[in-house]
């Protein structure tokens, strides 16, 4: 069995040493630091992958019987954020294959088999979801849900919690802790990420920047900037600001010039609050969510200073305002006019490196700026977030608590170093730096309820103000205080009545 040490990425991932056969566990020694279950492996146990099994669920030793293991999603041919749960051959591409040779490990290590369909309509899930669990229907062990309707479901009683499932174990490396710890009510687990969903990574918020422009306008290096902990909102607006061009000299801004920044109204207003370590929502000393945002002057701050730049002349192209296309493809298109050298950022998600693979000039990856330089550190705000989640129909939870923990266990062996050191870093990114900062960006992902779960009451009140110019934020989230308490309030009963699965 050969065995390699790999690079930190990933929500924690720790280069470990694998001496021998035994495997040592490692941490960080800080907050969420990682415990790795110890695993010895012989000969019948290896597996045939480049990555040593570095991580191993901590389950008992099972045959399953050939018992079928049923998961629903949504297809990954209509959504550019999800990838497959599984395939029926493997593939010459890298992840694809190592999802494939994940699901075989697992279904030969438990004598199980998975199987998979997918829908089109992201919306359908949630009916799926909240049918099994009124029903008792036991067709699907897991069903994805994007996560604001996760949270709903969960808190509903429509998914299986946490405490109920044999084995589970949110203490393991697999689990994305920083986003978990937001999704947690009165320290009960709610919904809890695990490696297992790359799309969290791919739906991470990011800055994209075009190299040749920066050269041209005698920008300073941004990476150097993250480095130095100067990577701020001040020096993105600036820099922003200094690489706008109106080429033609027509005085309008339009597709012929050059912009500071591409992207969308609903990508950049919350992720300039969420990279800056500001909820709209937090949590209180006993763990219930509590809207905050009134009070919060450095949200305002921030807000404002938002505000000051969108009227600007070219600072800003929205994909959706500029009518480049519908929905999705709006973003997509978006993407294709940075690649073109239409402006010096685009701020969008990780994912959207895929369509930056043919870009002529060289493109880099930076974080999400600091608020100012007092900040600690760089915060990465997680979108939609697809997650797997068992309904509380669920019969075999032996089974189901098996699998979820080896799925992820083995979504950290196999998965992530294909995705991340192979997909991305060494096929799609161009430069050593922007490894070191995909690095950042996942190991600080997180996210706000004011911004997903309870995204239609909080951030869409905002959204619509900021695009306007608008400066009167304090008024307007103190104006909605009243109804987000009230829906916070029914939320938090719905969780303390839920009967369903409990």
């Amino acid at each position: 069995m050969k065995h390699f040490t790999t690079r930190r990425t990933a929500a924690g991932l720790l280069a470990l040493l694998a001496v021998g056969s035994t495997l040592l566990s490692c941490s960080d020694g800080g907050e969420g630091s990682e415990q790795m279950t110890p695993v010895t492996t012989s000969a019948a146990e290896t597996v045939e992958t480049e990555t040593a099994a570095l991580y191993r669920e901590n389950v008992p030793a099972a045959d399953f019987g050939g018992e079928t293991f049923r998961v629903i999603g949504c297809d990954p041919e209509s959504f550019s954020c999800i990838l497959g749960f599984d395939f029926d051959e493997d593939s010459a591409d890298s992840v694809e294959s190592a999802i494939y040779r994940r699901n075989r490990a697992i279904e030969e290590r438990y004598n199980v088999t998975f199987e998979h369909e997918y829908r089109s309509d992201w919306a359908e899930m949630a009916d799926i979801m909240r049918n099994a669990a009124i029903s008792g229907d036991d067709s699907y062990h897991l069903i994805m849900m994007i996560n604001r309707e996760a949270f709903k479901a969960a808190i509903s009683g429509y998914v299986m919690p946490y405490e109920n499932i044999p084995h589970i174990d949110t203490t393991q490396p697999w689990y994305m802790q920083k986003v978990n710890e937001m999704l947690t009510v009165g320290d009960t687990t709610i919904v809890a990420y695990t490696d297992e969903c790359t799309n969290a990574y791919l739906q991470t918020v990011c800055v994209f920047y075009n190299k040749q422009i920066l050269q041209d306008n005698d920008l300073a290096n941004p990476y150097e900037l993250v480095r130095e902990g100067k990577w701020t909102q001040d020096a993105f607006y600036e820099m922003a600001m200094t690489s706008v061009r109106d080429i033609n000299g027509d005085s309008k801004y339009d597709m012929n010039d050059t912009y500071g920044v591409i992207t969308e109204g609903d990508m950049l207003y919350p992720a300039m609050w969420v990279g800056a370590g500001i909820n709209t929502v937090e949590k209180d000393e006993n763990d219930i969510p509590v809207y905050t945002a009134p009070g919060n002057e450095r949200l305002i701050s921030a807000i404002d200073k938002l505000v000051d730049h969108i009227d600007r002349d070219g600072f800003m192209l929205d994909s959706f305002t500029a009518k480049l296309g519908d929905g999705e493809q709006a973003r997509i298109n978006g993407t294709k006019y940075f690649a073109e050298g239409k402006s010096l950022f685009r701020v969008g998600v990780v994912a959207y490196v895929r369509e930056l693979r043919d870009m002529n000039a060289d493109f880099g990856i930076l974080p999400t700026p600091k608020y100012d330089e007092t900040q600690e550190g760089y915060y990465g705000r997680m979108i939609d977030g697809w997650i797997h989640l068992p309904p509380s129909s669920v019969q075999n939870l032996e089974l189901l608590g098996t699998m979820m923990e080896a799925l992820g266990a083995e979504s950290k062996n196999y998965v992530i170093p294909a995705f991340f050191d192979v997909a991305l870093t060494q096929k799609l990114t161009r430069d050593g730096d922007s490894e070191e900062m995909l690095d950042i960006i996942f190991d600080n992902i997180t996210l706000d309820l004011g911004d997903t779960v309870w995204y239609e009451d909080i951030r869409g009140q905002l959204q619509g103000p900021i695009a306007d110019g608008k400066r009167d934020m304090a008024s307007r989230l103190t104006k909605i205080e009243k109804r987000i308490n009230k829906t916070i309030e029914k939320a938090l009963e719905a969780f303390n009545n839920r009967e369903i699965g409990s």
